[in-house]
């Protein structure tokens, strides 16, 4: 019995050391795993914070998984030791800033429950982007997913019924993006990113609207690389009379609640849309028709 008493006590051993060196995996990251460049300028960030993970992959991102000051989940990005984004799961909506609070609740979803929000930082964008997620009614259905987005200065960007990518998917964004942008809406403000399906788009405000800007390509040399920009008008605005023309033939007794201008390398057009049709009907004339 006495070899089978030393192999069971020889397996408890390594047993308990396997066990020993999963648990650390679980506390708190040795100081000696982070890079000083990242760790610097972390503790200059969040001095306070409690470092859960860190990873580095091979294509030179490295990530810090923490709980901040407000105990949030939150993870950092690097990119060669470079601060590129953060996102932060936001426990309790009494923790946005009052701006963003404000504007939520002066919106027609000011009595929704939120489910949960998501608060991201780009190196490349000025403001915060903060992504309010509820079930609220739309049109005849009375639980439809609602995502907001709303600028840490309380812009409110737009409202999405579909589920965007995750921003943790997306942390580099193509520099492409941003000097077509500063090229062709020259003194943009750049304050939102979001992806739909492998489609980047950009909520810019220029010229005092929010433009909504959407790439398929992140080179300049993809194929279809800018995809269209398209933005709401006043109801007020003069419509050129050929695109009158054409929108009394196809439907004259057609009303419409909202216009849209889409600029695109196909042309640009005017978009009339009812969005008080379950389906939101409407027509797209081009603007030289």
């Amino acid at each position: 019995m006495k070899p089978l008493n030393y192999l069971y006590s020889t397996l408890l051993f390594f047993l308990l050391v396997t066990i020993g060196a999963c648990s650390n995996d679980d506390n708190q990251v040795q100081d000696k795993e982070v890079p000083l460049p990242i760790k610097n300028d972390f503790l200059e960030k969040y001095p306070v914070a409690q470092i859960k993970s860190f990873h580095s992959y091979s294509n030179g991102i490295q990530q810090i998984d923490f709980i901040d000051h407000e105990k949030n989940e939150a993870s950092i990005w690097y990119v060669n030791d470079s601060w590129k984004m953060t996102s932060t799961e936001i426990n309790d909506i009494g923790q946005l800033p009052m701006k963003v609070k404000k504007a939520f609740s002066d919106s027609e979803f000011g009595d929704a429950q939120v489910i949960d929000i998501c608060k991201t930082e780009r190196e490349e964008i000025e403001q915060p982007l903060y992504m309010l997620h509820f079930q609220y009614k739309w049109k005849d259905v009375e639980k439809v997913e609602h995502y907001v987005l709303i600028n840490g200065d309380g812009m409110f960007l737009t409202t999405l019924t579909w589920t965007p990518n995750s921003q943790r998917w997306f942390v580099g964004l193509p520099k492409d993006h941003f000097d077509f942008i500063a090229k062709k809406y020259a003194g943009a403000q750049i304050r939102g990113y979001i992806n739909n399906a492998g489609e980047h788009e950009y909520f810019i405000f220029h010229q005092n609207i929010i433009k909504y800007v959407f790439f398929r390509g992140e080179n300049t040399t993809d194929y279809g690389f800018w995809k269209e920009t398209r933005y709401e008008l006043d109801k007020s605005v003069q419509i050129p009379q050929n695109v009158l023309n054409v929108l009394n033939r196809l439907h004259p007794d057609f009303s419409y609640t909202n216009i849209y201008y889409i600029e695109s390398d196909q042309g640009n057009a005017y978009w009339f849309v009812d969005k008080n049709d379950k389906n939101e009907l409407g027509y797209c004339i081009g603007a030289n028709t």
